[in-house]
């Protein structure tokens, strides 16, 4: 009896929290897996599958850790409503024409209370997800690359434990400043947690970019469609960043149909092969405010 209530109150929170993605959250489970990382792809509105050029493509578009510097590290921390956090690590090595990836990316929320009746709590409780990502690029020719991500998930609730494996397929063209991408993520299966199977969200992403190099100052601008094939609605990503002399940037964002976000902004700097970046999702609906700091080295 306990466990049930356990669940049931696990499920109103996480209910809550899909439901105001939009992403078929009766359909499918696992839902930080449609969540993005780094403090500079959420300041641009998560418009990033042909854009990103660090250990982010992991996530976005393993086509892409060919791009950017040859090799580079990058940590994240985002704290966002009801306690719910969200941490990455991840990795990229590239050299000719091959590179390859790594990302460890987990997900929760902590001190959920445990409640047989009205009045005070008998314990707490943590809910964890984690998705530990191997991936690795190749460039076909000057122009056109392809990218392929395995990842072994893992999820916990209370006492019960599941794990499966999900896989991404990623290209990319890219020629002169133009960027053109197309991603199928979250393909695979998890086993049963308790009795109740789960099934990944499955989801397509493409867009393009652009970029307006200049002497002092760099403009770049991204636009990504994204939808979870079962059951969720087609989302458009847009974002855009500004740079004086690679060292300060001014990030901007806006993604349409969700309940509770559309606006993102950010700021990021940069000194040799160090950056700090930031952003900020004014959330809706008393949701709060979602924070977000990355550190990343390239070398």
């Amino acid at each position: 009896m306990r466990f049930k209530i356990l669940i049931v109150i696990f499920l109103i929170i996480t209910i809550n929290q899909t439901r105001a993605q939009n992403d078929g959250a009766g359909n499918t489970g696992l839902a930080f897996l449609k969540l993005g990382v780094g403090a500079r792809s959420i300041a641009m509105g998560e418009a990033f599958s042909s854009y990103t050029d660090d250990a982010s493509a992991i996530i976005y578009n393993p086509a892409r850790l060919l791009y950017g510097e040859k090799n580079n590290v990058m940590l994240m921390h985002n704290s966002a409503a009801q306690d719910f956090t969200n941490d990455f690590i991840g990795a990229k090595i590239s050299y000719d024409k091959f590179a390859l990836g790594f990302g460890i990316f987990k997900s929760g929320v902590d001190n959920i209370e445990i409640r047989l009746q009205p009045g005070a709590a008998l314990g707490k409780f943590n809910s964890q997800n984690l998705s530990i990502n191997l991936g690795a690029a190749y460039k076909i020719n000057d122009f056109v690359s392809v990218g392929f991500t395995a990842k072994f998930l893992y999820e916990k609730i209370y006492v019960d434990e599941a794990s499966g494996m999900g896989f991404d397929f990623g290209t990319n063209y890219t020629k002169d400043n133009t960027s053109f991408s197309f991603v199928l993520s979250n393909l695979g299966s998890i086993n049963e947690l308790k009795s109740v199977s789960t099934k990944l969200p499955t989801a397509i992403r493409f867009g393009g970019s652009y970029l307006f190099p200049t002497k002092n100052f760099n403009f770049g601008i991204s636009v990504d469609g994204f939808k979870v094939l079962d059951g969720g609605v087609f989302h458009v990503n847009a974002g855009g960043e500004a740079s004086y002399k690679n060292l300060v940037f001014i990030r901007l964002g806006y993604q349409t149909k969700y309940d509770n976000k559309g606006f993102a902004a950010g700021l990021g700097f940069k000194y040799k092969g160090l950056t700090v970046d930031y952003a900020i999702i004014p959330y809706v609906n008393n949701f709060g405010t979602g924070n977000t700091f990355s550190l990343g080295m390239t070398f």
